[in-house]
């Protein structure tokens, strides 16, 4: 008789998994630490460089307003193009000169502007230096002061002498009051007219805009919405009685 060889099904081994390693992590910093933060006598000296700056220049300087600004010429890159192109041509056919120019002064002009162009660039580029230290020191000291109203706090919680007053007087610039309209806001206008759209809210929103000829338009918001009422489903007509 012939026997059947019987083979057996080996599980295939499984691959042990490493041991993770417990990796220590360094708490966070609460924020990154200033590079090198500028003195505040170094601040007020470069401020008393810049006023007699400004008193140096205040003597050419006109005062012009918004509308004296409006009315003088600008210059951009397109018409400084122009300009260039201009001083170019001048100077081989300087015959088409007014009396009162000459290549000279327009010459004069131009090294004026790219001068004045040159001090308003530089400016501005201190403005943008000062305004970001500005907002680093605006950072430092606020954050400051939390620092201190978080020690205040916690002392006011546990009750220690003086904390609860010093606690209470610095609370009142965290109180948010809500301001009461007669009028919604469009946006809670804008919520109520999409739920009571989708049938999820019983409710009314008209909106009334009246633009009469003498006097400015006014604009009218009736924003209701209900929230018990009785509903009737499927017949014309109903009572309810009480």
């Amino acid at each position: 008789m012939a026997t059947k060889k019987t083979t057996s099904t080996r599980k295939p081994a499984t691959k042990k998994t490493p041991a993770k390693k417990s990796v220590t992590r360094k708490p966070a910093t609460r924020r990154p630490d200033q590079n090198l933060p500028p003195t505040a006598n170094l601040i007020n000296s470069l401020t008393e460089d810049v006023l007699s700056i400004i008193s140096e220049i205040d003597n050419y300087a006109a005062n012009l307003r918004a509308l004296d600004r409006a009315r003088h010429n600008g210059v951009g890159i397109k018409r400084l193009g122009f300009i260039e192109a201009a001083l170019r041509l001048s100077t081989k056919f300087p015959q088409y000169f007014p009396h009162w120019l000459t290549t000279a002064k327009f010459k004069t002009d131009l090294n004026l502007f790219n001068a004045v162009r040159s001090l308003v660039e530089v400016c501005r580029s201190l403005e943008e230096k000062a305004w970001n230290i500005n907002i680093e020191a605006s950072d430092m000291v606020y954050t400051d002061a939390l620092e201190y109203y978080s020690q205040v706090q916690d002392a006011a919680q546990r009750r220690i002498d003086s904390a609860e007053s010093i606690y209470k007087e610095l609370f009142e610039f965290f109180r948010h009051e809500a301001r009461e309209t007669d009028q919604p806001t469009q946006k809670k206008a804008k919520k109520d007219f999409n739920a009571v759209l989708k049938g999820t809210k019983d409710g009314e929103v008209i909106v009334k805009n009246i633009k009469p000829k003498t006097t400015a338009g006014k604009r009218e918001i009736i924003d209701e919405t209900f929230k018990d009422s009785a509903q009737f489903k499927e017949t014309d007509e109903g009572s309810i009685n009480e």
